[in-house]
């Protein structure tokens, strides 16, 4: 039988061994958290400035009816303050919002109308989008102004990038209605 003395000291051999050998195994192994893919898109689009953000782009890009992708430059050339311009590329149609400057907005708004699902059309002399299929009518920022439709259009992000407009099909951050 094992002297009292040594089988102490085996103890805290084991003991001692089974501390740093799990400690280690910790360390060197990753955590199921932290090996999971990066999301490109919300990063992005959280840290624009950041070095694996200078050559990517978000989204898909906004296409005209023939599907040819809008350049901003061509775009802002043939436009005014004010226009909205139906993009494809989602989903659904949006429209572009070019602000004063010209700028292309940061936002678009949804052209889907929020009463059954009817594509909408903007009315310029109106300054205002109305849906054909049940008269619902919204103003210049997609806010209901005549029903029956009774929620606002939706927002979608707008990224212009290396003269590229894309399409994030998600809610800007900023609260552009007020």
């Amino acid at each position: 039988m094992a002297s009292p003395r040594n089988s102490r000291r085996l103890f805290l051999r084991y003991f001692i061994g089974g501390g740093v050998s799990s400690v280690a195994i910790a360390w060197l192994w990753p955590l199921k958290g932290q090996a999971r893919p990066v999301n490109m898109d919300d990063f992005c689009l959280k840290y624009p400035y950041n070095s694996r953000c200078e050559n990517y782009l978000p989204g898909v890009a906004a296409t005209d009816e023939a599907d040819v992708p809008y350049l901003a430059t061509a775009l802002l050339a043939k436009t005014t303050a004010g226009d909205r311009i139906l993009a494809k590329g989602l989903s659904r149609e949006s429209y572009l919002v070019i602000e004063t400057g010209p700028k292309i907005a940061t936002y678009a708004i949804s052209a889907v109308c929020k009463h059954l699902g009817c594509t909408v059309n903007w009315d310029k002399e109106q300054n205002a989008f109305i849906c054909p299929c049940h008269g619902s009518q919204y103003d210049d920022l997609g806010r209901v102004t005549q029903g029956p439709a009774r929620q606002s259009l939706d927002l979608k992000v707008v990224v212009v990038k290396n003269d590229e407009v894309r399409l994030v099909d998600r809610e800007p951050a900023e609260n552009i209605r007020g």
